[in-house]
């Protein structure tokens, strides 16, 4: 059985499956994973803002990651999810909540210092904090403050909130 400080060490995370690779974020940023539903476009909007979703009685705005991330994909794959994601930067007491799709259904992964290393030799893309290899399968940690601050200005220039 794990002592205390070997089971704090364990972070629960998902991989969320996008377009050839997969995003890392930690359980407690998820709020919920939803079937996914075609979001409402707003006209002139930049191409990464999908629209916006009903989430328990609000509209949630959704963003295309990969677009986001200048990996130019519409492709929603075969199993579509919006991943509900908890804000966390300046903007949350107006914003608490913001939404991604993904391409298939995420899946649980257990991380530790021993079980993750940065990709350095990986180019990032703008809203990306860094690239790693995790049980020998590369992804892409987010910068979840940078993808709400945008996700903010666009809908304050639409005023949509």
């Amino acid at each position: 059985m794990p002592n205390m400080t070997e089971t704090l060490d364990l972070i629960s995370s998902l991989f969320l499956p996008i377009a050839g690779k997969n995003l890392l974020l930690p359980n407690v940023s998820i709020a919920e994973v939803i079937d996914y539903q075609i979001p409402n476009k707003q006209e002139q909007a930049a191409d990464w803002y999908l629209g916006s979703v009903s989430w328990r009685g609000q509209q949630l705005p959704v963003m295309s990651y990969e677009l986001a991330n200048q990996d130019a994909t519409k492709d929603r794959g075969e199993n579509p999810r919006i991943i509900v994601i908890n804000t966390i930067g300046p903007h949350n007491s107006q914003l608490p909540f913001f939404a991604i799709v993904t391409q298939n259904i995420p899946r649980l992964v257990k991380v530790d210092e021993n079980s993750i290393t940065e990709d350095v030799d990986e180019p990032q893309g703008p809203i990306e904090k860094m690239r790693v290899t995790i049980h020998g399968e590369t992804a892409s940690i987010p910068n979840l403050e940078l993808m709400e601050s945008m996700l903010f200005q666009e809908l304050q220039q639409h005023q949509s909130y």
